[in-house]
């Protein structure tokens, strides 16, 4: 990701785009990003503590004229509580956001009603968050502002056959903060990289040779994981009826050539933000926001045919809470989905970006780790369970018992899964809290 952006065009183009214009102005690498809180009390504690737990850092200001010194330093959102803005400062917060001066907004509010949502999208907000706030809720809408920048930035394939043009396309992007990947040669170079690669946004060019953007449109669409990428097709057709029928083959959006720099921004940007909630909603576990099983489940398979094609190092893990049923009983389901929520959590600090974990059952995990030796997994995971051990969850403490087994020639997904559930037993009945590895798992139903 760029540190910021330099050039004085792009600049310009995004600040007359409201919705770029919602993004981090300033990034700077290595910085902790800042979260802007209006008035006290906004913020309850308990958000608080998660939000800064998160990595983030919390700053409340106490006049509206005070946000116009946080441009910098990272600052990425403002939250807002509607209960508590006079109409002095609600019109200044609609002032500066008329003016594009404004932060992404999470507008809590104890009424729902229409009048309350419209004044929330005229300050420019990205959620609507009802009391009691939902801690977890306010989480989630900040890391997705963050997410390109922290963890996931915004990625675009751009296929078109006329290098000047992919590079116009490519260094737009580029200056505004994107990631992009070339392809000038389709027939050749598509495939492979689609085979590892998941895009966020496809920029398709509708004539070439060979073949053409609605075909290869098709060829996208004919692939489970990319039914929900965003496609943006390029040309200087202008007949309404080709359009139309590019759009029928699973395009989102046409855009005419020479592409303008504003509507391609925009065009872009939007539909990744769209795209990323669409695929969030189809992909991600409710409570945990982890995979669920169904991705899980194509992401492991894609990691097992991988480790056969290149004969990559690979572990596949299955873990299970000890005793979650005596939780529940003990201390009621809403308790046992904190204890889900706060191991997932833990999973995810003690793992590395690349590696894979889902939420498969009520408390089964897959962990799924690639470029990884069975030792170095071994000792992962128990790490985490010393952990657990040494910080206990609220008043008591829980564990986990784990199957870890490593992918060897010739073992698929299947039998991996089915060797590491016979693993996860041997673990429960040696009396949990503990990992059984399988050294040498075989290829098969057994």
């Amino acid at each position: 990701m760029t540190d910021e952006i330099n050039n004085p065009g792009i600049k310009r183009l995004l600040a007359e785009i409201p919705l770029l214009n919602r993004r981090i102005q300033h990034y700077q690498p290595g910085m902790p990003i800042t979260i802007l809180t209006f008035g006290t009390g906004t913020v309850p504690p308990s958000l608080a503590e998660k939000i800064c737990a998160a990595g983030y850092r919390l700053k409340e200001v106490e006049s509206i004229s005070h946000l116009l010194h946080h441009e910098g330093n990272n600052t990425c959102a403002l939250i807002v509580n509607l209960d508590s803005l006079n109409n002095k400062q609600q019109q200044r917060v609609l002032q500066l956001a008329q003016q594009n001066l404004h932060l992404p907004v999470l507008a809590i509010s104890t009424a729902s009603g229409l009048e309350e949502r419209m004044v929330a999208i005229r300050m420019g907000a990205q959620a609507f968050i009802t009391t009691p706030v939902n801690d977890d809720q306010v989480l989630a809408e900040i890391n997705a502002l963050t997410e390109r920048y922290e963890r996931d930035p915004y990625q675009v394939l751009i296929v078109d056959d006329q290098p000047s043009v992919a590079e116009f396309l490519s260094s737009t992007l580029q200056e505004a903060g994107f990631h992009t990947h070339v392809i000038t040669k389709p027939m050749t170079e598509l495939m492979p990289y689609l085979q590892n690669h998941i895009p966020d946004l496809i920029l398709l060019d509708l004539y070439m040779p060979g073949i053409n953007g609605q075909e290869i449109a098709g060829v996208i669409r004919q692939q489970d994981n990319l039914i929900s990428v965003p496609i943006v097709f390029l040309s200087n057709e202008i007949s309404p009826k080709v359009q139309v029928q590019a759009m029928c083959t699973g395009a989102d959006v046409f855009l005419s050539k020479p592409v303008q720099p504003v509507d391609l921004l925009f065009a872009v940007e939007s539909r990744i933000r769209r795209g990323r909630m669409v695929r969030n909603l189809v992909t991600r576990d409710s409570l945990t926001a982890l995979l669920n099983r169904r991705e899980s489940m194509r992401r492991l398979q894609e990691e097992v045919l991988r480790c056969q094609r290149y004969g990559n190092k690979l572990c596949v893990a299955l873990l299970d809470l000890d005793r979650f049923k005596r939780i529940n009983d003990t201390y009621g389901h809403a308790v046992g989905d904190r204890v889900i929520k706060h191991f997932s959590l833990q999973l995810k600090d003690s793992l590395r970006d690349g590696d894979i974990i889902g939420r498969i059952g009520g408390e089964e995990f897959i962990v799924v780790l690639p470029e990884t030796t069975l030792a170095v997994a071994r000792r992962t995971f128990e790490r985490l369970a010393e952990e657990l051990r040494e910080k206990p969850f609220s008043d008591f403490s829980y564990s986990f018992s784990g199957g870890l087994v490593r992918c060897l020639p010739g073992v698929m997904e299947d039998a991996l899964l089915e060797q590491a559930d016979v693993a996860l037993y041997e673990a429960k009945a040696a009396g949990r809290d503990r990992v059984v590895c399988v050294d040498h798992p075989v290829s098969g139903h057994g």
